[in-house]
C-alpha cells in the first residue's frame, strides 16, 4: 500500500483546481484520472496523435483549459500525475483500489478531494438505442478531440446551454443542423440578464452561442423535444413537436418528421456519487443540480472527515463553479494538513468564495429554466428500453411496481434494472423520478442502487497484478516522472 498526503480523484477543472492549491500552499498531492490527459469532458484534450496547427478553431474551452493544465504545470514538482488509472473503490477510512492496464494498487489518502464529475442523463424514448442517436457529450468528445463530423444532417434536442454550444460545434466541422429543440422556455432571457449581469464572461459566451445559430440560420425552438428516432440499421429521421410549458408533456398531434442521420440528446447530467457513497458520505437529493449529491460545508468538506467533494460530482453547475470549488477544497486541504494558519487559508478562500457566490446566482436561473418536468416520462412506450445494459423495457418495470416494488432496489430485484456494467448511473436517474411518480413516493423513499466496488470494469489479471505505485510496470505514471501529459 502507498500513502499520500493528499489525493485528489478526477483531473477535470475542479481537480486541476484542488491540485493547484493545494501545491501552492506546500502540500504535496495525487492527482488521478482514467483519461491520458488532463482536463475532463469540458477541457478534454486532443490525443497525442494529433497536432494543433489553430487551437482558436478549437474554441474557447479548448484555450481554457490549456490555461488551466499551465497553472498545473508551474506546480508540478508537487504533484504526482496519474494519468490512465480508473479508480475501482474506496473505504470511509481513504483506501483508494486503483487499476492501469494488468496492474491494480491501494493508496491510502490522508486527506481525499473527488473530483468526479458527472454522466450525461438518460432519456429514454422510442429509437434512444439507435446508432445515431448521440449524447451531447458524445458528440463534443468526436469534435473536440478529432474534429470528426458526427453526421451530415442533425437534429439537436435538450435543455440548458449545452446544446445551443454543440448545434454550434456541429456547424463548425460542417454538419447541417436542421433545429435545435430546447424544452425549456423563452421568457428565461430577461432574468438571466439581470442575475448574470457583471458576469462578462458569461454573457459573452450565451450571446456568440445564439449568435451562431442565428447567423447559420438555424432555427432555436422553444418548448420542443424529440419525440421518436426512426430507422432500421441507424436513424433516418426524427419526429418532434412541441411540449406542454408546464409539464413538458408532448403534445403529439402536433408531430412533426424531418429526415436526419444524426439525432444528439442533451438533457443535463447526474453527478458520479458513487465514490461519495462508497466513503460513507451523507447524501441529499437536490432535484436542480442532478440528483442525489453528497452533504458539504461551505469549505466543500463532506460528512466524512477529510474527505472534500468539488465540481460537477457534488452537484452539476459547470466548469467555472467547479475551478472555484476545487480551489476552495485544496486550500482547506493544506490548511488541515497544517501547511496554512487559518487565517491564511481564509485569505486565500475569500476570493473563491465571492467567486462561487457571484456564480451560483447566475446557475440558479440556468437550473431553473432546465429543470425536469415530469411530461418527459411521457416520451417512452411500454416497449421503450429503459436499462440498455440488461435490456429492460418500460413495461417491465411497471409490472413489478404492479407487484409491489416501491424503490430502485426492489425494482432492480424484479427486473435486473441496474445490474450491468454501469451499475445503474444511466437507468437509475431517469427510472428514479418516474417510480416517484407512479407510487407518490419521494426521491429519499425510493431510493438509489447501491454502488459496488469496483465501481468500473476491471480485469482479474490486474486485481492479481497489485503493486505499489513506484514498482517498475505497476507505476501507474507510465514514463512521464511526475509531469502533465502533454
Amino acid at each position: 500500500m502507498t500513502r499520500s498526503p493528499l489525493v485528489i480523484i478526477g483531473g477535470g477543472p475542479a481537480g486541476m483546481a484542488a491540485a493547484i492549491e493545494a501545491a501552492r500552499a506546500g502540500l504535496s498531492c495525487a492527482l488521478i484520472d482514467e483519461a491520458p490527459g488532463f482536463g475532463g469532458q469540458i477541457y478534454r484534450q486532443i490525443p497525442e496523435a494529433f497536432s494543433v496547427r489553430d487551437a482558436s478553431a478549437l474554441g474557447k474551452d479548448y484555450r481554457r483549459g490549456e490555461a488551466l493544465r499551465a497553472e498545473l504545470r508551474e506546480h508540478s514538482e508537487r504533484v504526482t500525475i496519474l494519468p490512465h488509472t480508473t479508480v475501482l473503490g474506496l473505504s470511509p477510512d481513504r483506501e483508494i483500489v486503483w487499476a492501469r492496464e494488468e496492474t491494480a494498487g491501494v493508496i491510502r489518502a490522508d486527506q481525499l478531494i473527488l473530483a468526479t464529475g458527472a454522466h450525461e442523463r438518460s432519456v429514454p424514448f422510442p429509437g434512444w438505442t439507435l446508432p445515431g442517436v448521440m449524447t451531447a457529450g458524445g458528440a463534443q468528445r468526436l469534435i473536440k478531440t478529432m474534429q470528426v463530423r458526427p453526421g451530415r444532417r442533425a437534429v439537436v434536442a435538450g435543455t440548458g446551454p449545452l446544446p445551443l454550444v454543440v448545434a454550434n460545434q456541429l456547424r463548425t466541422v460542417g454538419t447541417e443542423v436542421v433545429a435545435v429543440l430546447e424544452a425549456g422556455r423563452h421568457p428565461w432571457w430577461p432574468r438571466f440578464l439581470v442575475r448574470a449581469w457583471g458576469e462578462w464572461s458569461i454573457l459573452k459566451d450565451a450571446f456568440d452561442y445564439w449568435l451562431g445559430l442565428r447567423r447559420a440560420g438555424i432555427p432555436l425552438r422553444f418548448n420542443h423535444t424529440v419525440f421518436q428516432a426512426r430507422g432500421n440499421s441507424s436513424v433516418e429521421a426524427v419526429t418532434y413537436g412541441p411540449i406542454d410549458p408546464a409539464t413538458w408533456s408532448p403534445i403529439r398531434e402536433r408531430a412533426q418528421q424531418v429526415e436526419v442521420d444524426l439525432v444528439v440528446v442533451g438533457f443535463g447530467l447526474v453527478p458520479n456519487v458513487e465514490l461519495t457513497q462508497l466513503a460513507g458520505c451523507d447524501h441529499r437529493y437536490v432535484h436542480e443540480v442532478g440528483g442525489w449529491v453528497p452533504v458539504r460545508t461551505p469549505q466543500m468538506e463532506t460528512t466524512v472527515s477529510g474527505v472534500f467533494a468539488a465540481g460537477d460530482g457534488a452537484g452539476v453547475r459547470g466548469a467555472l463553479v467547479a475551478i472555484a470549488e476545487g480551489r476552495i477544497a485544496g486550500i482547506t486541504a493544506a490548511e488541515r494538513a497544517g501547511l496554512l494558519s487559518q487565517a491564511e487559508a481564509h485569505r486565500r478562500r475569500a476570493p473563491f468564495i465571492a467567486r462561487l457566490k457571484a456564480l451560483l446566482r447566475v446557475r440558479a436561473v440556468l437550473d431553473e429554466m432546465s429543470r425536469l418536468r415530469p411530461g418527459l416520462d411521457e416520451l417512452a412506450t411500454p416497449e421503450t428500453i429503459i436499462c440498455r445494459c440488461e435490456e429492460v423495457a418500460l413495461a417491465e418495470v411497471e409490472a413489478a411496481i404492479e407487484q409491489g416494488a416501491r424503490d430502485l432496489q426492489a425494482v432492480k430485484l424484479f427486473t435486473r434494472l441496474g445490474m450491468g456494467s454501469c451499475q445503474g448511473g444511466n437507468c437509475a436517474p431517469a427510472i428514479g423520478p418516474y417510480i416517484c411518480r407512479a407510487t407518490g413516493r419521494t426521491p429519499e423513499q425510493v431510493g438509489r442502487i447501491n454502488p459496488r466496488l469496483p465501481v468500473k470494469p476491471v480485469t482479474l489479471g490486474a486485481l492479481a497484478g497489485m503493486a505499489e505505485i513506484g514498482d517498475g510496470a505497476g507505476d501507474p505514471r507510465g514514463a512521464i516522472s511526475g509531469e502533465l501529459v502533454p
